[in-house]
């Protein structure tokens, strides 16, 4: 046999392997070969691969009626950790995520919407206060996965547009990241904030591969993440799921402002227009007039972009959404029952406390995670 071919297949069983560990939470060597369909010699010797490298834990006998007793194991979940951070223009959200896809350690920090200042200063000090406080060793790291708004090309390592973000004009990020890598000696994996947000949310709902998702964020900027067939979709200039572009009206709307829709719905905007309480929440004599003006933005936006896509599964997410309190949701879901063509949508509150850290800490350990299951063989 090819030595390549021989060590390509050895690389696939071993992932196969790991990512069914990944799901399950004990399990027995036998049951592994029956879940994954390789042979028992081969998942044996795996299994002992990652016992050795501390990626399993072995927990003795388990129970059997007849015969001898399985032994049982189980992913050493938090043996590596990988580093999510998201950017959404008001705020800087770190986290830490296990091997089972569980945030470990989160923290929020309001920012002045300066793009520069974040990567060049807080994220640093985010991250390395994460660490600290979380108890976390950065030698357990694999990687760092970071969202940040605008149209990004994740080939060339370049902001094209994000003028919420304080840039008018295409930006190189290269240096920035290259710095990131340096310091913390990790590689860094880079996508637009929402593009991180639906697939954390994606593996939040515990969807299907081949299912589909759409998640629209309404905060300091209006977008939307879209996996179609169980893949995200960029689209050819980057370009797919920037909905805060969308026009009504056909009015020019102003750069500096973002989007014609986010420019009229976005989290600054309903501030402006209708007030700021105490609580954070927009006036309470103005609130349901809030609501009703954002849900009527919302629900235009979400029906035709599920008519485009004819995608059933719809999270909604966002700081507006704590911006005008409870009732936008359900406002939401009444204006899309008047104008939809059937009631196939299944419109979900965003179920993940921090989806695009998630996404960005999977999207980071996605890139990693292959490289130390080759590289210790």
């Amino acid at each position: 046999m090819n030595p390549y071919v021989s060590s390509h297949l050895k690389d696939m069983n071993r992932k196969t392997v790991f990512r069914m560990l990944c799901k399950l939470e004990e399990t027995s060597k036998s049951e592994l070969s029956h879940l994954t369909g390789i042979s028992a010699p081969t998942v044996m010797k795996i299994v002992q691969y990652l016992v050795e490298r501390d990626l399993v834990l072995e927990l003795g006998d388990g129970q059997s009626a007849l015969g001898r007793k399985p032994q049982m194991i189980k992913l050493n979940k938090n043996r590596y950790l990988s580093l999510g951070a998201v950017y959404e223009g008001s705020y800087l959200q770190v986290g830490a995520v296990n091997l089972k896809n569980e945030i470990v350690g989160l923290k929020k920090y309001r920012t002045g919407g300066d793009l520069e200042e974040v990567l060049d200063h807080l994220l640093f000090q985010a991250v390395n206060e994460l660490l600290v406080e979380s108890d976390l060793r950065l030698s357990d790291v694999l990687a760092l996965g970071l969202g940040i708004p605008g149209t990004y090309d994740v080939e060339k390592e370049r902001l094209l547009l994000a003028p919420l973000a304080g840039l008018s004009q295409q930006t190189k990020l290269s240096k920035a990241l290259r710095k990131l890598e340096s310091y913390y000696g990790k590689p860094v994996v880079v996508d637009n904030d929402l593009n991180m947000e639906v697939q954390g949310e994606f593996l939040a709902l515990d969807l299907e591969e081949q299912e589909d998702l759409l998640y629209f964020s309404f905060g300091t900027g209006v977008g939307s993440g879209v996996i179609l067939d169980g893949k995200l979709r960029r689209g050819a200039h980057y370009l797919c799921g920037e909905i805060g572009y969308l026009n009504f009206s056909g009015e020019m709307p102003e750069p500096e402002k973002g989007g014609w829709l986010e420019s009229r719905m976005n989290l600054r905007a309903l501030q402006q227009r209708y007030g700021v309480g105490p609580d954070g929440k927009i006036l309470p004599e103005n609130r349901k007039a809030a609501q009703e003006e954002a849900a009527h933005w919302a629900a235009l936006c979400i029906h035709n972009v599920v008519v485009c896509y004819d995608c059933g599964n719809v999270s909604l997410g966002g700081e507006v959404f704590d911006l005008l309190g409870e009732g936008f949701f359900e406002e939401i879901g009444r204006r899309l029952q008047t104008i939809s063509l059937d009631n196939n949508i299944t419109l979900h509150r965003c179920c993940c406390p921090a989806p695009g850290v998630l996404g960005a800490a999977v999207a980071a350990r996605g890139k990693a995670l292959p490289y130390l299951l080759e590289e210790l063989e």
